[in-house]
């Protein structure tokens, strides 16, 4: 597995939904053996799953929040 050279952040904290500015929380999905991230907001429903690793889900959500505010600019 090769592995990426992008910076995933502090890795203890959580990261925020792009949607609702909620926290988005990492965890691992016990039925497929693979990690998800997963806005805690309960009005909101954005989630991303399918990923190796938890690594892996972090950078995902932080580039699905860097399209998402760039939507628009």
């Amino acid at each position: 597995m090769e592995r990426s050279d992008d910076y995933a952040g502090d890795m203890r904290w959580g990261w925020t939904c792009p949607l609702c500015e909620t926290d988005a929380s990492v965890t691992r999905d016990p039925d497929s053996d693979t990690f998800r991230w997963e806005c805690d907001a309960d009005e909101c429903e954005a989630v991303g799953f399918g990923f190796t690793s938890r690594r892996r889900a972090r950078l995902a959500l932080r580039a699905y929040r860097d399209r998402y505010e760039n939507i628009y600019r």
